[in-house]
């Protein structure tokens, strides 16, 4: 397995409104299972991590121009030595299938260690895939649709029909839901293209009803528009608030009732998302020409922007790796990581991405005076 390159989409949004989406999409009632993620320190990204497998790439959101947003998923970072040798029994196990490898055999530990390296880079691809998988499927409930995927899907035939279920938790009790509901219905029959929506409340193991008690408890709902059906089943949290179960069945249209219902409750303030601050500017980082002349090799490497993969590469150029074994880890092509040497080897000068007969800085000569 190989990752994707170049998957992004363009996404009428703001940065802010799209990051705090997906981090949304992790709070539990949304099942993300095995899947974390972090705030790194370059804004509006996120660090997603598996618990089993450790790191699986990261979640980019870049504004290309005011109110549309990039999103973009960049590939888990390379294998380290260290990182290989630390989980060499659950590659084994999971991964190899085998107790011992021929390099094992025959005493051959770099082999050995690059045997795991890759396997565990593979593995981290194919959770990678799953996360954006699930992220995608999750997103939908907060209007983020058409998103396309990078992977294709086999023998399976398009289709219009949706059947989907979901949860969505709400301030508000269910009776306040309720009495809502059916007034907003009342407002989007005004519409052209809603005249004809119906829309029932009722308590449970009830008909429709004109009076929601206060303290009702569920309270049910049932929307219809042409083919399209939704019911919503609103009952109170134990601790706040009311978990609105819900089903969409039809066709994909059903989606656009579903996201002026979500968009009425966050007008209400019964839904928020959660505020991601703006950036206060960008820190730039000066490197003294004597700091590079000093540096080992171990320090010099960490001195190229973590943009992409452009640290790992370096890094495992200074480690004395080919094209071919650095392409590997980092999920690029070997003609892409020789182009992107000799890029960053012009960006940054020989001191900082060396030809590899100069792979170690050698310290300045003293001049006698």
């Amino acid at each position: 397995m190989t990752f994707i390159p170049g998957y992004h989409r363009s996404i009428n949004t703001t940065q802010q409104r799209l990051v705090a989406s997906i981090i949304t999409c992790f709070q539990p009632i949304y099942d993300p299972g095995i899947f974390h993620y972090s705030q790194s320190i370059e804004p509006f990204t996120l660090q997603i991590t598996c618990q089993i497998w450790g790191d699986i790439g990261r979640v980019v959101c870049s504004e290309v121009q005011a109110g549309k947003t990039e999103l973009r998923f960049d590939p888990p970072q390379g294998i380290t030595t260290d990182v290989a040798v630390a989980n060499e029994k659950l590659i084994r196990e999971e991964c190899l299938y085998v107790k011992w490898t021929l390099a094992d055999i025959l005493g051959q530990n770099d082999q050995v260690v690059i045997t795991l390296s890759e396997a565990l880079y593979e593995k981290r691809l194919g959770r990678q895939k799953e996360f954006i998988v699930w992220l995608l499927d999750r997103l939908q409930i907060f209007g983020y649709r058409d998103l396309g995927s990078p992977f294709s899907r086999v023998n399976s035939a398009p289709t219009d029909k949706l059947d989907k279920h979901f949860d969505f938790p709400i301030q508000g009790t269910p009776a306040q839901f309720g009495v809502m509901i059916r007034q907003f219905a009342s407002l989007l029959r005004n519409q052209t293209e809603s005249q004809k929506l119906l829309c029932q409340v009722s308590l449970s193991g009830t008909k429709d009803t004109l009076q929601i008690p206060s303290d009702a408890n569920p309270v049910d709902i049932k929307i219809a528009l042409a083919k399209n059906q939704m019911t919503i089943n609103a009952h109170l949290l134990p601790s706040s608030g009311s978990l609105l179960r819900v089903q969409i069945r039809g066709e994909k249209t059903v989606w656009l009732i579903w996201d002026k219902i979500r968009d009425e409750l966050e007008k209400l303030g019964w839904f928020t998302l959660p505020e991601i601050p703006e950036p206060s500017k960008t820190v730039e980082i000066k490197v003294e020409p004597l700091q590079i002349e000093t540096s080992t090799p171990v320090e010099v490497w960490m001195m190229i922007p973590n943009v992409g993969a452009n640290r790992d590469i370096v890094r495992f150029w200074y480690q004395g790796l080919t094209c071919g074994q650095i392409a590997t880890r980092v999920g690029l092509t070997k003609k892409t990581i020789l182009n992107r040497i000799n890029r960053l080897r012009k960006d940054y000068g020989i001191q900082i991405v060396p030809y590899r007969k100069s792979n170690f800085i050698k310290k300045p000569k003293v001049v006698p005076t």
